[in-house]
């Protein structure tokens, strides 16, 4: 049994595709049930709270060994340099190394050297005995850190999609991104001022007074986190090598300089992963631009330090909730569509960033630049894992994240390089004082530059062409995105649902013909029972004596499969008009209201079995039980559904109601009382919205409808 079963095993999938429209039942809940994924979000958890706290540690370490503020300054600089520098040395062969050899292993051996290297920091301002020295090897080991970090970093991405299913990978990565890029980045500065508040309080607040230094200190906790982080992988988290680990896998892979050289290949011939690449310049040069002119504009805006922490805190807090929120506020988005279109808006956040003319308009475009570039990266994150093959996922993880920090690096640093040659200027608009300066300049280019990137990323990667955008991503937010013209959807699908008794049949033989005639082919079709299979079903379903309610909505939900595969989508790929006389909403009012099933579960299984196939419309005959009823017993004997109480059909017919009333615009309710003529009219003229125009005429489909 592969990983992927295993977490199968864990924890029954609930949830759909994310284009189904229909909520997760059990969204991160459901993947924290995956023991191996839960027990690898404790270890990234660790690994991100070492990661920060390592950074702001080491940095406060190396400033506090000099004396004097540029001193102190080149050396709180010099250690982030050396964390991204290695990004530009190692990051291919990194990837090679998370494909060729046991992830898990590779992980608890790079946690284990970062628990050494962290430990020795502190440890050699103590026998060194030199200030000079001291920084010398915090710069040394921070670069051997970052070095082994670039083993770990792809490891654990090529890792993870192995661990979870692959309807969970973007709640798992949802879960991770927000551990480490919102949640550790916080704990990691409480931490630290904690821990330095403890310490001074024990001693009066007098620093000389202390055996160890608060920062000597947070460097041995954080080196504790990663030796606990080696013990959680090599003991508890078997499943992350999939075939990277696999030795008849290794034994038929080339070398290591093939290996890379075929790395970049697939990258270069790729077109999603290309679009990835031009996405990520694009957004991480605008988020780096972002950090590294923060502190002159927020000067610009007449702000001091406390503008400039306000700014950089929207940015993180625009990141995590980019992460955490855009699966919820985009819903059946195309996740391709989705990256190119994020990046766009974190461009465009920019370059309104220029003329903002107060810290107020500032601080929501600066949440949006953040909340942009944070829904492109779980959207990149989870492409990558779901549609990059196991074999060379680690090396295109490495790749993505080597140029993530090389762009992030030089962006930053080439936007406070360029920021202090040009002068600023104070322009009257109106009431408004507006500054223009380089910094805002700046802003612009940027701005223009991510907007470029991300259409050039939205044109690679777009899976649905000729679909608008705008029209695109209003139909998503419904939970119905539109269909790509040519594509499988592209005939049209009717529902018509009813009670007992409620005329179905007959409007479904009327309006046959008047299709035909219109030059469509028109399929009519039923449920249960339009399929050989079905037949079977249908003779279970509707007479046998006993059926429990659980096994009747799954033979409901088995038929539906089989006639949906078999009958319905192939009719729709030939853009056929599809009649079916009941579909899910039937086991929405009778299986969930009638039977007093819970309906989100009656929902999940019938969307599961027709893989959340919707129809464009859905045609209500409402009808009294009594009337239907009625109609019924004077067509002779009832079948077991017929025969059940009033009382149920009473909820039967809450049950369509409640449903049409939460999707008023996709839904048709007519009162079946009415003369069948008067119904077919309004129905026809619901229907000429919806059809497509015709040149000729076809025949009509009609699948068998004998029981």
């Amino acid at each position: 049994m592969n990983s992927a079963q295993e977490a199968g095993k864990d924890a029954p999938a609930k949830s759909e595709d994310s284009a189904s429209g229909v909520a997760d039942v059990n969204g991160i809940a459901a993947v924290l049930r995956i023991s191996q994924f839960r027990r690898l979000w404790i270890v990234l958890g660790l690994s991100s709270l070492g990661d920060w706290l390592g950074l702001l540690a080491t940095s406060l370490f190396a400033a506090d060994q000099v004396e004097g503020t540029t001193a102190k300054g080149a050396a709180f600089g010099g250690v982030n340099v050396m964390r991204l520098l290695p990004a530009m040395l190692l990051g291919p062969l990194a990837g090679v190394f998370a494909d060729r050899f046991d992830r898990r292993l590779t992980m608890t051996i790079c946690d284990l050297l970062r628990f050494g290297l962290f430990v020795s920091i502190p440890l050699a301002a103590v026998f060194l005995n030199e200030p000079a020295a001291a920084v010398t090897w915090a710069l040394i080991a921070t670069f051997l850190i970052e070095m082994v970090a670039m083993f770990w970093i792809p490891a654990k991405e090529a890792g993870l999609p192995n661990l979870v299913p692959r309807d969970k990978l973007e709640s798992a990565n949802q879960l991770t991104l927000v551990t480490t890029y919102g949640v550790s980045p916080v704990l990691a500065a409480l931490l630290l001022a904690g821990i330095s508040r403890a310490l001074l309080s024990a001693v009066d607040e007098k620093v000389d007074d202390l055996w160890i230094t608060p920062v000597d200190l947070a460097l041995y906790v954080n080196a504790l986190t990663f030796l606990a982080a080696a013990i959680v992988v090599f003991f508890f988290v078997k499943g992350l090598s999939g075939k990277g680990g696999d030795t008849e896998e290794k034994q038929r892979q080339p070398g290591l300089l093939a290996s890379v050289v075929q790395g970049w290949q697939f990258v270069k011939g790729t077109t999603m992963v290309r679009g990835l690449v031009y996405g990520i310049l694009g957004a991480f040069a605008a988020g780096g631009a972002v950090i590294g002119i923060a502190k002159p504009y927020a000067a610009s805006l007449s702000g001091g330090d406390a503008a400039f922490s306000l700014l950089f805190g929207s940015l993180f807090v625009g990141l995590g909730a980019g992460i955490g929120l855009g699966p919820i506020v985009v819903r059946a988005l195309s996740r391709r569509r989705w990256f190119g279109m994020s990046i766009v808006l974190a461009g465009f956040s920019v370059a309104l960033l220029a003329p903002a003319p107060h810290l107020a308009v500032a601080v929501p475009l600066v949440f949006l630049v953040g909340a942009g570039a944070g829904m492109a990266y779980l959207s990149g994150s989870t492409l990558l894992g779901k549609e990059v093959q196991d074999t060379m996922r680690g090396r295109v993880f490495a790749f993505v994240q080597s140029l993530v920090r090389v762009v992030l690096m030089l962006a930053i640093a080439l936007s406070s390089l360029l920021v202090g040659l040009g002068g600023s200027r104070t322009l009257p608009v109106g009431s408004l004082d507006i500054q223009v300066s380089t910094a805002r300049g700046l802003l612009v280019v940027a701005g223009v530059l991510a907007i470029i990137t991300g259409v050039l990323a939205f044109h690679r990667m777009d899976d649905k062409p000729g679909v608008p955008v705008i029209a695109d991503l209003i139909a998503s937010l419904r939970g119905r995105p539109l269909a790509v013209p040519g594509g499988p959807s592209m005939g049209v699908f009717i529902a018509v649902e009813g009670g007992e008794g409620a005329g179905k049949s007959t409007q479904i033989a009327a309006l046959a013909p008047w299709l035909e005639e219109r030059g469509y082919e028109c399929v009519t079709t039923h449920e249960p029972g339009a399929t050989p299979l079905g037949r079977k079903i249908r003779q279970l379903l509707l007479h046998e004596e006993s059926v429990s309610p659980r096994a009747e909505a799954l033979l409901y939900a088995a038929d539906r499969s089989e006639h949906v595969s078999t009958v319905v989508r192939p009719a729709l790929s030939r853009g056929a008009v599809v009649i079916t006389d009941r579909y899910i909403d039937s086991s929405l009012a009778y299986q969930g209201a009638g039977r007093a099933l819970p309906t989100p579960e009656i929902g999940w299984l019938s969307a599961w079995a027709t893989a959340a196939l919707k129809p464009d419309l859905v045609v209500l005959l409402d009808l009294d039980p009594e009337v239907g009823l009625a109609r019924v017993a004077k067509r002779g004997t009832a079948d077991r559904l017929e025969s059940e109480s009033r009382l149920f059909h009473e909820r039967v017919r809450s049950g369509f109601l409640d449903l049409a009333e939460a999707e008023p615009k996709r839904y048709l309710v007519l009162d079946a009382t009415a003369k069948p003529e008067d119904i077919t009219r309004q129905i026809k003229q619901r229907l000429e919205s919806l059809l497509p125009v015709r040149a000729t005429s076809v025949p009509r489909t009609m699948v068998d409808t004998s029981s």
